[in-house]
């Protein structure tokens, strides 16, 4: 039995660190997304405090970043961090970052945490809907381009954080831009991105498994933070099994930021996934298929399953095919 077969929704970012402690001290690993306030500040500071080689917190705004890392450092001093400069929405900015955590040295870990969600419609510096190109291109090409690095390592790993968002797109494989936003759906476009992120992983396990890569991706949970500022009265209406009317969190439903950040790092360091790469987690678990007999409650009760279209290894290789296209690459 392994450690964290014990793991459960209450379980908290700090205590999964804890549980492998060994498997974090010594070893270089890279957060995205690091902003106070978020799911990957608490996954960088419960990772900080095991004595990680380096940490690299990876964010757009270096205000924040320094804030994030001043925080981290309060807590535990002897923590070596180094920020770098990280905006998903421009090919080129990635690859400018990609070149700047590559030379502080050669990634163990890499957690793809940073997202947008359910914004209006837009365009990446690329001209890609901003959802699909900034939570899932992004990643995809941040990742591809420090490979050559992470698989240097003796256990090399990539979590990719999803969502249980997924359900509500598969890939638009005709359409990923919605008609140039004319039939553009904010939750549609969201699940798209979502999906792509579980591909990416299943992908990546697919292609680079027998070089001992290990890639996961995983839903954190139902957790109030930043990434919801775009959401309207009207979006907290439709989502009525979530929110009460006034926008308030209904009880029972969400976790709390350590609690979602946990499933991050089980992704990141338990040796369980060396034995089913490329799986997809739900509260630090693997998630079981969606039930065939019907009549499942998607919204709320349906939120631990994974759609069949997220596990298919064609989609997975088509979607690295395609994506290799849209950014110009030969991955």
């Amino acid at each position: 039995m392994s450690a964290g077969d014990k793991f459960t929704k209450d379980t908290t970012a700090q205590e999964v660190a804890e549980t492998f402690g060994d498997r974090i001290k010594g070893r270089y690993v890279v957060v995205t997304g690091t902003s106070p306030g978020g799911l990957g500040y608490e996954t960088a500071r419960a990772i900080a405090t095991q004595g990680p080689k380096l940490l690299v917190l990876a964010a757009r705004d270096q205000a924040k970043l320094d804030a994030a890392k001043a925080d981290i450092l309060k807590e535990t001093p002897s923590a070596n961090i180094a920020t770098v400069i990280l905006d998903l929405d421009s090919q080129a900015q990635v690859r400018k970052a990609a070149a700047d955590i590559a030379a502080l040295g050669d990634p163990d870990v890499l957690i793809n945490n940073a997202a947008i969600m359910m914004n209006p419609y837009g365009k990446t510096s690329d001209g890609l809907e901003s959802q699909f190109g900034t939570n899932y291109v992004g990643p995809w090409l941040l990742t591809a381009l420090l490979l050559p690095s992470i698989l240097k390592t003796p256990s090399p790993r990539v979590v990719v954080v999803s969502s249980a968002g997924h359900r509500s797109s598969d890939i638009r494989w005709d359409d990923l831009g919605f008609s140039e936003g004319k039939e553009y759906e904010k939750r549609a476009a969201y699940g798209q991105s979502k999906t792509g992120n579980i591909l990416h992983a299943l992908a990546l396990s697919e292609k680079y498994g027998d070089k001992g890569l290990v890639a996961v991706s995983l839903h954190p949970g139902v957790i109030m933070t930043n990434l919801s500022r775009h959401l309207t009265q009207e979006d907290f209406s439709a989502f009525s099994a979530f929110w009460n009317e006034d926008g308030s969190p209904k009880p029972g439903l969400f976790k709390s930021i350590p609690q979602g950040a946990a499933t991050t790092v089980t992704a990141a360091f338990d040796p369980r996934w060396e034995k089913h790469n490329g799986v997809y987690l739900v509260d630090s678990q693997i998630a079981p298929d969606l039930p065939t007999t019907g009549g499942e409650d998607l919204l709320v009760g349906g939120m631990g399953y994974i759609l069949p279209y997220a596990k298919d290894k064609k989609a997975a290789l088509r979607l690295w095919d395609l994506t290799n296209k849209i950014t110009g690459e030969n991955f």
